[in-house]
């Protein structure tokens, strides 16, 4: 089902029930008044993300955010439907418990995928983390790098993450699914995004490079945990 947008008026509502502030204050025309300005202190901040949260089931990330029209524009690009998808999946044939280690392991990502030159952990928090990748040098010797947060369910066997820093995305919602099968364990990841206008791809341009990517990683992915399972039975066997 598509969640209509919520339009500004609504949102100023939800701000007015969670904070006290008087409506008068927060219908300005300047959009140069912070939330700061407006008398909203952090306890009332985090009671309109609370309510905003729970009843769109979405989530947030706010910060740098100083103003109320940026935080009504970030739940608007997360309630739009994704405008565009991609899913592909890989089956690797090692024990569950190997799969998740060495997939969830983001510090070492760099050894496990061929496109990450650096994965710098920023911060954590029980199974959240937060993180910086950055791809290998273009040939101009540009870096690419962003900011990613990462949620992980090792008991329903799901992590969902999106990108902090969206760079040419105007949102990037990630989530990998596990299931055991016969043949071993069958790693699917499905992206949500949609593109900047500016961006120098469109949807389809960018869905069409990640499937491309994704399907050389985790034929890679798949040979490194495959190789690393054998190499344990190995050395179980020499015991």
């Amino acid at each position: 089902m598509t969640v209509p947008p919520l339009t500004y008026e609504e949102f100023l509502t939800i701000v007015q029930r969670c904070t006290g502030v008087p409506a008068e204050v927060l219908r300005t025309d300047d959009p140069t008044v912070t939330i700061e300005d407006m008398g909203v202190d952090s306890l009332g901040l985090l009671n309109v993300l609370t309510e905003v949260e729970n009843r769109y089931d979405i989530e947030l990330d706010t910060e740098g955010v100083t103003c109320f029209p940026e935080i009504h524009t970030l739940i608007n690009d997360q309630l739009r439907p994704a405008a565009a998808r991609t899913e592909n999946s890989v089956v690797i044939d090692a024990p569950f418990d190997l799969v998740w280690d060495m997939t969830n392991d983001v510090a070492n990502w760099p050894s496990l995928f061929s496109e990450y030159a650096s994965a710098e952990i920023l911060r954590r928090d029980g199974d959240t983390v937060r993180f910086r990748l950055a791809l290998h040098p273009e040939e101009d010797g540009k870096v690419w790098s962003w900011v990613s947060e990462r949620v992980m369910d090792r008991a329903n066997k799901y992590v969902k993450a999106h990108r902090v820093e969206p760079g040419p995305f105007a949102f990037m919602n990630i989530h990998w699914h596990y299931r055991e099968t016969p043949a071993g364990v069958e790693m699917r990841w499905v992206q949500e995004f949609h593109m900047k206008r500016e961006a120098p791809l469109d949807d389809e341009g960018m869905a069409a490079r990640i499937n491309t990517n994704s399907r050389v990683q985790l034929a890679l992915i798949k040979e490194r945990v495959e190789a690393a399972a054998r190499r344990r039975a190995g050395t179980a066997v020499r015991r």
